[in-house]
Formats: structure tokens, C-alpha cells, sequence
């Protein structure tokens, strides 16, 4: 009789690969150790108020806001993204290459994988804004969309009350649906009638928490009006082989009825075939470190 080798503890059981599988996601309890929550939590601070050089990091502001009026202290609770950090903050980018990270998304996905996106997402206490539904793959013209993961890991308490993630379990079997822009990149968002609102789940978690998620799952996150503080930050990752395509290619998974473009793409004219471009030139293969402190 065959036996099962005893179960690793920093790893996925059989069915939480099922639930993956099956629903879309799955939480990871404790992937970073308080000290490193604190230590990203310090260089996101550091990279608003100018203690550590933002070199190649972007901040976005949430609308509304006079930034210039507001003090260096003040704009850290109006900043609503932050992106392109990693090469800026050693903290920042030991959580994208954790350990314990790679080897679930291994289980869940095989060997081998690029690091192609990473972002703060920050709701501010009282005027942190929504992120409308939609599929992350939408912005992503990769051939396959299953071969895209997005890791979402809190580092503040993330309840209903503070904007946590919420999502529908299982949407990302029903293939791309359309999306529209509301004059605003960051606002693009599924068509009215295709998402499932009534089956969706709240998935709150504590700091150290990860939301590993398929690219095509319908997912959402409500203004923040509490006076609590929701930073989170997350990394996109392709395997090792995922093919970028066209605006065509993209239309195959995201279209209207009449068969027009319905992604969140923009064109890119000065790359070749409109693009994608990898950051420095070079994806970013993944040197594991230990994040469990």
C-alpha cells in the first residue's frame, strides 16, 4: 500500500491545490513574519516622506487631493499606489522572492516563474477609494491567462470594513468577459451583468497574510471608511514561457459582443507590436530568501 509522506506545514494540503483549482484562490496564512510586515510596512513610509530615494518607485495619489498642499508627513495618507519599488527597497522586494511563496506557487503552477509587476495598494483611512471589479488579466495581453498569478499579502488587519479583497469564487472557469474605461486606466472595470455580485466572499486577513489568486478570478475591493489603515502589497508573476500577444491575441479572451476589443490594454507604439516591455529590460527571475521572521 502506497503511503503519503508526512505533510510540510509551510505548504498547500491537497485540498487547499483543489481549492485553487476549483475556486480560484487560496489563502496563505503567515507568509511574512511580523518583522518583515514591519519592515515593508517602514519602507513604504520611507519611500512617501523621501527617507529612502524613490529611484525607479511611482506613488499615485488618491483624486481629489491638493498633494501640494499637504505637508511631507501628510502625503503618505493620501498616496493610493505605489509601483515599480522592488529595486528601490530590499524589504519591499524579499516579500516578492519569498521562499515559502515560491514553493506553494510551484504546487500550484510548476516550476519557474518571472516577477513582471509589483504594487502597493494603499486605502488611506475615511477617503481610501474602490477598485471596481475586474480580472487582472484584462491588462495583461499574455496568450494564456492561466499562467498569470497575482499574490496579494496584507499588512494591516484587512476586514470589510477597510477595504479587504472580495471576490467570486469559481468566475475565473467562465474564460475573459468585457470591460470598459471610465477615464481613468485605474478604473477599468467589468460590464454590468457579468459579475456574480450575490456569490461573492470577503476574504479578511492579518498582517503576513497572502491571497494567491488566478488571473481571470472577478475580484474588488470597497472604499475605506473606516479609521483604519489598508496597505497591502501585491506582485503579478507569469511562468517561465507565458507568450505576450497582441491587442488581437487579447481580443480572443476580452470582447464585446460584436467581437470588438473589450480589455484594459493601452497601446504602447514606441515597442515592437505594441508590447509589453520588461522593467530594465530583463524579466526578473526568482532568487528565494527566507521571509518568516
Amino acid at each position: 500500500m502506497d503511503v503519503a509522506p508526512a505533510h510540510d506545514q509551510s505548504l498547500l494540503t491537497g485540498g487547499e491545490i483543489a481549492q485553487y483549482r476549483r475556486d480560484g484562490y487560496v489563502v496563505v496564512r503567515g507568509l511574512l513574519g511580523p518583522d518583515h510586515v514591519e519592515a515593508c510596512k517602514q519602507a513604504l513610509t520611507d519611500l512617501a516622506v523621501g527617507r529612502l530615494p524613490s529611484n525607479e518607485t511611482k506613488l499615485m495619489f488618491e483624486s481629489g487631493i491638493d498633494v501640494a498642499g499637504l505637508s511631507v508627513e501628510q502625503r503618505e495618507y493620501a498616496i493610493r499606489k505605489y509601483m515599480d519599488f522592488c529595486e528601490d527597497s530590499q524589504a519591499l522586494k524579499a516579500a516578492a522572492f519569498s521562499r515559502r511563496l515560491h514553493m506553494v506557487l510551484d504546487q500550484l503552477l510548476g516550476q519557474g516563474r518571472v516577477l513582471f509587476q509589483e504594487m502597493a495598494l494603499v486605502k488611506p483611512p475615511r477617503i481610501g477609494s474602490e477598485k471596481p471589479w475586474h480580472q487582472d488579466a484584462s491588462y495583461f495581453r499574455v496568450k494564456d491567462p492561466g499562467l498569470v498569478v497575482g499574490v496579494w499579502i496584507a499588512l494591516d488587519e484587512a476586514l470589510k470594513m477597510n477595504g479587504c479583497m472580495e471576490l467570486v469564487p469559481g468566475s475565473h472557469l467562465g474564460g475573459g468577459v468585457p470591460h470598459v474605461h471610465e477615464n481613468d486606466f485605474n478604473l477599468c472595470q467589468i460590464i454590468p451583468g457579468k459579475v456574480q455580485k450575490d456569490a461573492r466572499v470577503a476574504v479578511e486577513m492579518q498582517p503576513g497574510d497572502a491571497l494567491i489568486f488566478h488571473g481571470l478570478i472577478h475580484h474588488f475591493t470597497a472604499p475605506n471608511t473606516s479609521n483604519m489603515r489598508r496597505r497591502a502589497v501585491q506582485y503579478h508573476y507569469h511562468q517561465i514561457g507565458a507568450v505576450w500577444g497582441t491587442v488581437e491575441d487579447h481580443r480572443e479572451h476580452f470582447h464585446f459582443d460584436d467581437g470588438s476589443y473589450a480589455g484594459c490594454t493601452v497601446a504602447h507604439p514606441e515597442l515592437p507590436g505594441g508590447n509589453y516591455a520588461y522593467r530594465n529590460g530583463l524579466p526578473r527571475e526568482i532568487a528565494p530568501v527566507d521571509t518568516s521572521a
